[in-house]
């Protein structure tokens, strides 16, 4: 940014479309500017005007950034033609209120639009019920305890309130984890332990009893 720009910038409580959208629309009404370029995908808008006598034009480019699905900054940013030559630093203030303009238009665009209702991001069922199958591992593991599951799994829950059915079905799930039976596996070689200590003893048995009749 040079000596001779200038800068504003405002942040609305609408999504990033939204405030493109009204952006445009204002435009159209501006009759002092036309429109260089607009990509909504980037939310960049580029708009000039033309010769008068405070100044030998502008660029105006403007730039949108979405800080959360429902808040979005613009940027309006004015730039002499001319730069800092022929006059461009004597812009009695024109280019200054041409971004105050701007920046009023969209703010009168956005008034007449219905407040947005702010999206909170939870986790879905299928990443809910992922937690839960680990969190049912750690606790049949020993890694964590009774309470310390009762707990974890509550704020799991907790997270997916927002949505009945798949609570509903969450919650089920976790039904089912509790009371599944633990699953105990031994080992090869402690199976093979067992078979030999069988054979040892029904060997002992064998040779008592040859002996008793001898």
């Amino acid at each position: 940014m040079s000596l001779v720009d200038h800068e504003g910038s405002v942040e609305y409580p609408f999504s990033q479309n939204t405030v493109f959208k009204a952006l445009m629309a204002a435009i159209k009404k501006l009759d002092s500017f036309s429109l260089d370029s607009a990509d909504e995908l980037s939310g960049r808008v580029v708009l000039k005007s033309g010769i008068s006598l405070a100044s030998w034009g502008e660029n105006i480019p403007i730039q949108l950034v979405s800080i959360t699905p429902n808040r979005t900054t613009m940027k309006v940013m004015s730039t002499p033609k001319t730069g800092i030559m022929f006059g461009g630093a004597n812009d009695l203030g024109k280019n200054r209120r041409n971004i105050e303009k701007i920046i009023a238009a969209v703010s009168k665009e956005l008034s007449n639009m219905p407040k947005e209702q702010e999206v909170s991001v939870t986790p879905s069922s299928e990443e809910v019920i992922d937690s839960l199958v680990k969190l049912k591992g750690l606790l049949d593991s020993g890694a964590i305890n009774k309470d310390e599951y009762e707990e974890q799994k509550k704020n799991l829950l907790s997270s997916k309130s927002n949505s009945t059915s798949s609570t509903a079905s969450v919650q089920q799930h976790v039904a089912n984890e509790d009371t599944k039976p633990i699953k105990i596996e031994s080992s090869s070689s402690d199976t093979s332990l067992l078979v030999w200590l069988t054979i040892g003893a029904i060997a002992i048995i064998v040779i008592s009893m040859l002996t008793a009749l001898a």
